[in-house]
């Protein structure tokens, strides 16, 4: 194990960190990310850590976090404060191999335009529950290494592969694009093995290209007192029907 100390704000390792949690082209130009909090650290692979920085209270309270990695930084807590993205920092932060250790799924999730951190962080999550693997962004999506969204994946992040999607010609399956007024996702039958659910952007939904592109319009349905459900909500509810099929209906009834 090798530690160093860090009291300066302008220490140059401080300084990459502060990009990494600042700039989507500075983590992908270098292929690493951040993540943050005693909780998700704890469940991160130690493939994919290349170094921890921690405070020293922190560093004494979680010594099997320690274990995890062998480049450790003892910061101190004005340090810790002036990187952290939370407004009550955990004292730990590990930089991340921007890869991923699980084989692509048959089944994949495609995020048409979706802005939101907290969405993105919630169908990470749900996809890798419903062992799902294989995320595609479409067009101009939020950074799914974010800070924000790799706490609001709760560590999901580190179980998926992220793609980029030019058009669906990257699929190779069916795809089921989520909108209002789409056919009863409870009504479909014969759901294929290989397929891609999409959800749209939060405020203008599904893309122009993508509505014609895909092989079936699917919604949710819902009573006249509600027009929509949140992006990931909606996501999550539609891919555990698809995956897991008349499972999920009965566990609700």
């Amino acid at each position: 194990m090798i530690m160093e100390k860090i009291t300066s704000i302008s220490n140059s390792k401080i300084q990459e960190l502060k990009k990494l949690f600042a700039s989507k082209a500075d983590r992908y130009a270098c292929g690493k990310f951040v993540a943050e909090g005693v909780n998700i650290v704890k469940d991160i692979p130690e493939q994919l850590i290349l170094a921890l920085f921690m405070t020293e209270e922190t560093f004494c309270k979680h010594e099997k976090i320690a274990e995890k990695c062998k480049n450790i930084y003892i910061i101190s807590q004005k340090v810790m404060d002036s990187v952290s993205d939370t407004k009550s920092p955990s004292g730990v932060i590990a930089e991340c191999a921007m890869k991923s250790l699980v084989p692509d799924s048959e089944k994949c999730v495609v995020l048409d335009n979706l802005q939101d951190p907290g969405n993105a962080g919630t169908i990470i999550r749900t996809a890798v529950a419903c062992g799902v693997s294989t995320i595609y962004c479409y067009g101009d999506c939020v950074d799914l290494y974010s800070p924000k969204v790799v706490r609001s994946s709760m560590g999901g992040i580190f179980f998926v592969n992220v793609k980029k999607m030019q058009s669906k010609e990257n699929l190779n399956c069916e795809l089921f694009a989520l909108d209002m007024a789409g056919e009863n996702l409870f009504e479909i039958k014969n759901i294929p093995q290989k397929f891609a659910l999409l959800v749209g952007n939060e405020s203008r939904g599904v893309s122009k290209q993508m509505r014609e592109s895909a092989d079936k319009i699917i919604s949710l349905p819902m009573s006249k007192n509600m027009e929509s459900l949140n992006a990931g909500v909606s996501l999550s509810i539609a891919l555990y029907q698809l995956v897991y099929g008349w499972c999920f209906v009965a566990i609700c009834i």
